[in-house]
């Protein structure tokens, strides 16, 4: 296994910057940077046939192993998406509101959650969001108490984008599964820094991305689908990369795929297939476990040098309950977290703000240099 320092090297910014947002964008290694001009290559001197035949579907498929390898699922379980919007939309077009209207939401989960949940409405669908009492957490009990009987689907960010919050999850699957509904997990902020197995856990669904802890980049996206239910999902958001047959070209008939991949649609952004196979075997080569130690020491210290600067923690303090991400509260309100923000930015250190707060992320190229020297500029702009 590579030093941490080698995974280090890995990530140019990592040598010019402080770069402590991965939450918000994983940054480009040295290898996504060398496969991305590699489709450039093959692009300028192939054809079509040869392009995506022999080596666009083949990368494909290297991603949506790697993607099922960390979460602990079948490659025919996964499918690529171009975003958790598109696949939690397919997953809602499966849905029959009538018998069961009721959708669980909390009220943290990332907006999209809401906004796709919101538009079924029309079809019948009513939302049933559980509060927060603190604006950090949502207690599992919270989510429980709404499922019912005519309760279709729970839709659960297992790690909450704001404040990292880890969702008590089994309880909740348990609790749905009893009452006959599905659940979705949005794990955009929890993919590749805090490990899952998806067998384990017995959920219906999972979405992902390569854009943030899987330093892949924008444009590409997976839904897990748990095998048993494939067949009997029939999306309503679909398309020709779904069929059985895409290449026989037919317009009569509607044969979908026999394993996730009937959750595909059109054509795929090819390039972002090679940056996202970078990201996510470096992911598997460091390690999920590994990360997650390392992940929980440096934002272990994150909160240690707040409490030295007076600075209110907005994240959960346990750290078993906290994801990878710790928010700050600073003073001066929105527009005094935008001005630190960006003077901190024009001092290289990167991070992130939301509302009043400021987001601070390490991945697993940071170490304890980079919480040093975040917390030294950040002193001399409270």
């Amino acid at each position: 296994m590579k030093s941490r320092a080698a995974f280090r090297d890995e990530f140019p910014v990592a040598g010019r910057r402080t770069y402590l947002i991965s939450a918000s964008l994983g940054p480009l290694s040295r290898r996504s940077r060398l496969l991305a001009e590699e489709h450039l290559d093959l692009w300028e001197k192939l054809g079509p046939e040869e392009l995506w035949f022999d080596h666009g579907f083949p990368r494909l498929e290297r991603c949506r192993s790697s993607f099922a390898r960390l979460i602990g699922a079948g490659p025919n379980e996964v499918a690529i998406i171009p975003s958790v919007s598109a696949g939690l939309s397919s997953i809602a077009s499966c849905l029959d509101f009538g018998p069961r209207p009721k959708v669980v939401l909390s009220a943290m989960d990332f907006p999209t959650n809401h906004h796709v949940w919101l538009a079924q409405r029309r079809r019948g669908a009513r939302l049933d969001v559980a509060p927060t009492s603190d604006g950090i957490g949502v207690e599992a009990g919270e989510i429980t108490g709404r499922i019912d009987g005519s309760t279709a689907i729970v839709n659960l960010n297992r790690v909450l984008y704001e404040s990292s919050w880890i969702m008590d999850t089994p309880p909740i699957v348990e609790a749905a599964h009893r009452h006959g509904a599905f659940v979705v997990l949005d794990d955009f902020h929890g993919t590749g820094i805090v490990p899952i197995d998806v067998h384990r856990l017995e959920v219906d669904f999972l979405l992902s991305g390569a854009l943030k802890w899987l330093c892949g980049g924008q444009g590409i996206a997976f839904l897990y689908v748990r095998e048993g239910l494939i067949e009997s999902l029939e999306p309503a958001v679909v398309g020709w990369f779904g069929t059985r047959d895409p290449f026989g070209f037919g317009r009569s008939e509607l044969e979908l795929r026999l394993d996730a991949r009937r959750f595909e649609t059109g054509t795929y952004a090819l390039p972002q297939a090679w940056t996202a196979s970078g990201g996510l075997e470096l992911i598997l080569e460091a390690g999920v476990e590994s990360i997650r130690a390392h992940s929980q020491s440096l934002t272990a210290e994150v909160i240690r040098r707040a409490d030295t600067l007076g600075l209110e923690v907005l994240s959960p303090l346990a750290a078993e309950r906290r994801g990878g991400l710790v928010r700050l509260r600073v003073p001066g309100g929105r527009a005094g977290a935008q001005r630190i923000l960006h003077a901190l930015l024009e001092r290289d250190v990167v991070l992130d703000a939301r509302g009043d707060a400021l987001r601070i992320s390490p991945h697993f190229f940071n170490d304890d240099t980079d919480i040093d020297r975040c917390f030294t500029e950040l002193r001399k702009l409270l």
